[in-house]
């Protein structure tokens, strides 16, 4: 029900009855008391302050509102106590002046009313059995406004709590506290369904009264909401770009399964859509959008260790994209997964797998022994070669010491070597192995010493191959050298005996010179044998260096390391030198034994030229000099191969001596003939050296050029076959500024048919004509065979090699091989040649491929009968270069 009268005069409402004077005083000492309690009371509240409580707000963070709130109600607080003051006072005059007590005691009260009505917060006072007694118009318009009626004296504190608990939004959380103070306060926190905050305070009068303070902090709270949202919306700002700023994808998923955050990186590697995708979305229904996201999600299903807080899988999507996936667990069962790229990584450990593969089979393919020894002097790399030797198992080598694979005796005999290695040189030596009574072996070892980046020496690389053939046929040799010496000094006796058999016997003297005459011609037969042997020799010794050469090239295609580049590059360079030398002395001795004849043909000499400059133009330009030619269209009459013998040594010589400049091959007119001249702009020779370098083994200043491998046998080869061909060879240089060879050729007869010389093709453009070209390659040797299907292979060629005329008889073979080119050896096993073999290819093929006939024959009777045939001649040891030049003219001939 509504109240009878206003909350502040509701005590005064009804005028008093006339009392007597006893009963007045007793009234007026009842109302000075209640007077006093409450003025007890209000006194209490302003020395304690109301809302001054730090527990009521310590949530809060504007201090600064607060303090002056604060400040605030005890000023009002201070006047109210002020008033009292002067009511009691007047209460005291009262007492003393009874006639003057109820008009007294009616003012105080309303200065009592005036001062609570002054507070600016709801204010109740309750009596000891919680009934309402008196409220501010404030707490009356607060009640009102929300349909809360009361009654003074009747209406209890329980029954306002109650009404005013159906206001309160149950969703806010209220906050209870009580004060620490003598006397506590206890304070209570609460929303109304209307958004209204309010603070309640409580406290107990001495008399066990109840006042109750309603204070609106609304705005307090709804600046704090504010700031915190604030606050929390920059958190999420800062939050997002940070994701959004990572190269890895990032999405948060919470215990529902549902995708909290994410950035785009995310939707960008598993080419998701991000249009239309919403925080609290599902993440199987998002990782379901294509195949890549949905094998992924697999991967990482939420059933795979769901003990664990972390998991990481590694996952291809396809050829240009792997993805590192972790998956950690967060408080509360959410999820975090993280996707990272990392093909590039996977690229490189494929391709460094790959280089590991490649290198394996290539030193297993090898004939020497290759191995690699750290710092311990343990084993870390051998191959198959190697094993085979000691006749153990890789794992019966790896990481066991040098003594326990070799023996302690033969470890003794190579620790000086060893030490040498682990100190930095270069250690080359020869031992002999004694691997039974009837087996003693020759090895040829190379220590290579391996450093880091600080050029400490952490290990070394042992090269071993096996040279007793090579010794062996070195003393033979020597044996034949030592017996042909013989021969010749007891020749030479018998011609001095014979000779004194003349002095003393001139009867005898026709028979003493016909004797002579027999040993001269047995002498001379006895030094055209040697020369014979040596150039019968040339095909063993370069059968091997074939093979060597084949091999260093397929190491020089591969992706290696820096100290494995440098160490094919100088056994390449070995090889060259090891090459040139062999080739230079079977040249000398071929010569010698008259077994080179010219095969002379009209041709046009600028075809020559141009082979020359594209084959040496890429050894110039590595040398930093610039190759030039001049040339024209004239017929000359010759030999071709020899012709292009002499000009690759004069080409090899202005290379080899001339450190800056250019080199120049220029074509002369003369009445006599056509002149090409080789100039260089290298050392020069001097004037008195002109007449001693087309000596054999004259070499000039050689201790100043000692980095310079030859024989001095380039000039010397070059003026023999000039002259088997009857060319003249002059020569005219100047000290310190360059020479110029020349060589005098005769003109052709215009009226007989030309000869052309097929052009040689640059080599940028041969791949695209040997890519999956078949190739038939057939070779006795084991080795060779190896090696050119290296070589070949790594130009993209599909090989197939056979050893034996059998192979090449079994039935089909040939028509399903179908070849579109031939490579064929000329000494093959048993007397048979090349030539048999291709005889059985023609029974079998039509049309007949190209061939390529490979051998180290140089007799001209081979020459005549390969050109018979049609068919191209590589001699040995070949050069991968001049393999690859005939390979893409024949096939491109063929397509033609």
């Amino acid at each position: 029900m509504k109240p009878t009268s206003s909350p502040l005069n509701a005590e005064v409402a009804v005028e008093p009855p006339e009392l007597s004077g006893d009963d007045e005083l007793e009234r007026l000492r009842y109302e000075n008391e209640k007077l006093q309690k409450i003025n007890r009371v209000l006194m209490r509240r302003v020395e304690m302050g109301w809302g001054n409580h730090s527990d009521a707000y310590q949530s809060f963070e504007d201090a600064a509102m607060l303090a002056d709130k604060v400040k605030e109600r005890t000023y009002r607080l201070q006047q109210t106590l002020h008033r009292l003051e002067e009511s009691n006072q007047q209460l005291e005059q009262a007492r003393r002046e009874t006639e003057k007590s109820q008009i007294q005691a009616e003012l105080d009260r309303q200065r009592l009313r005036d001062a609570i009505e002054s507070i600016s917060d709801a204010f109740a006072l309750f009596d000891a059995d919680r009934k309402m007694v008196m409220v501010n118009s404030r707490c009356a318009e607060f009640w009102q406004q929300h349909n809360i009626t009361y009654e003074l004296g009747v209406t209890t504190f329980q029954e306002i709590t109650a009404a005013s608990l159906v206001l309160v939004d149950h969703k806010a959380k209220a906050q209870k506290k009580v004060g620490v103070y003598p006397d506590p306060i206890a304070q209570t926190i609460f929303k109304l369904r209307d958004g209204t905050w309010i603070q309640m305070q409580e406290r107990k009068t001495n008399d066990n009264c109840l006042v109750v303070v309603y204070t609106d902090i609304t705005n307090i709270k709804m600046a704090e909401e504010v700031r915190y949202e604030t606050a929390m919306a920059e958190q999420a700002e800062l939050l997002k770009a940070t994701l959004e700023n990572m190269s890895q994808g990032v999405v948060l998923i919470n215990a529902q399964r549902q995708i909290e955050t994410w950035n785009q990186r995310f939707f960008e590697l598993l080419s998701l859509s991000d249009a239309g995708a919403h925080r609290g979305d599902g993440f199987a229904e998002l990782m379901q959008q294509n195949a890549y996201a949905s094998a992924m999600f697999d991967a990482i299903s939420f059933d795979v260790a769901p003990d664990k807080d972390f998991l990481e899988v590694e996952m291809m999507l396809d050829e240009d994209l792997v993805l590192l996936v972790r998956r950690n667990l967060v408080p509360g069962g959410g999820i975090l997964i993280t996707f990272a790229d990392i093909t590039e990584r996977s690229r490189n450990q494929v391709a460094l797998r790959e280089s590991e593969q490649r290198i394996r089979l290539i030193t297993d393919a090898m004939p020497a022994l290759i191995s690699y020894v750290n710092k311990d002097l343990c084993y870390e790399f051998v191959n198959q070669e190697f094993e085979k030797w000691f006749n153990r198992t890789r794992d019966q080598i790896i990481n066991h010491h040098l003594s326990d694979v070799l023996g302690e005796k033969v470890y003794q005999t190579l620790t000086i070597h060893i030490a040498r290695a682990m100190l930095g040189q270069t250690v080359n030596f020869e031992l002999e192995h004694t691997r039974d009574q009837d087996n003693v072996r020759i090895s040829n070892k190379t220590y290579i010493p391996h450093f880091d980046e600080n050029r400490n020496v952490i290990g070394f690389f042992s090269l071993e191959q096996d040279v007793t053939e090579q010794r062996r046929t070195a003393r033979a040799l020597k044996h034949a050298y030592d017996y042909m010496e013989q021969r010749v000094n007891q020749r030479t006796k018998k011609i001095s005996e014979i000779n004194l058999q003349l002095r003393n016997e001139i009867e005898e003297r026709q028979l003493a010179e016909i004797k002579l005459l027999e040993a001269k011609r047995e002498a001379d037969r006895a030094n055209e044998s040697k020369s014979k042997f040596l150039a019968a020799t040339s095909h063993d010794l370069l059968q091997p260096m074939n093979s060597a050469r084949l091999f260093a090239d397929a190491l020089n295609d591969l992706t290696l390391s820096d100290e494995a580049q440098k160490l094919i590059r100088s056994l390449s360079y070995s090889l060259e030198n090891l090459e040139s030398l062999i080739s230079a002395l079977v040249d000398i001795s071929k010569l010698e034994a008259g077994l080179i004849e010219p095969v002379l043909d009209d041709f046009e000499i600028n075809d020559l030229i141009s082979n020359m400059v594209n084959e040496f133009t890429p050894q110039a330009e590595a040398k930093g000099l610039k190759l030039r030619a001049k040339i024209t269209h004239t017929l000359v009459h010759s030999d071709t191969y020899l012709l292009a013998r002499i000009l690759r040594n004069l080409l090899t010589n202005a290379i080899r001596y001339t450190n800056e400049g250019s080199i120049l091959i220029g074509v002369r007119r003369r009445k006599a003939g056509l002149q090409i001249q080789v100039f260089d702009t290298g050392i020069g020779i001097p004037q008195d050296k002109l007449s001693e370098i087309f000596r054999e083994f004259n070499r000039l200043d050689a201790k100043k050029r000692r980095h310079d491998k030859g024989l001095g046998l380039g000039l010397a080869i070059v003026e023999r076959l000039a002259s088997v061909m009857n060319h003249q060879i002059t020569v005219r240089s100047e000290e310190g500024k360059g020479s110029c060879f020349s060589i005098m050729l005769p003109y052709a007869d215009t009226s007989a048919s030309v000869k052309k010389i097929p052009k040689a093709p640059l080599i940028d453009r041969f791949n695209d004509k040997l890519e999956g070209a078949r190739i038939l390659l057939i070779d006795n040797d084991e080795e060779i065979c190896k090696g050119m299907e290296t070589v070949l292979g790594s130009w993209n060629c599909n090989i197939t090699s056979v050893q034996t005329l059998e192979e090449l008889q079994e039935p089909e073979f040939l028509t399903e091989l179908n070849p579109q080119l031939i490579i064929a050896d000329y000494h093959l096993d048993d007397g048979d040649t090349g030539f048999d073999a291709l005889e059985i290819t023609h029974q079998h093929l039509n049309p007949h491929p190209p061939v390529i006939m490979i051998t180290a024959n140089y007799t001209n009777e081979l020459r005549q009968k390969v050109r018979e045939k049609g068919y191209s001649l590589l001699n040995k040891p070949v050069k991968p270069h001049k393999m690859k030049l005939a390979l893409s003219n024949l096939l491109l001939s063929a397509q033609s």
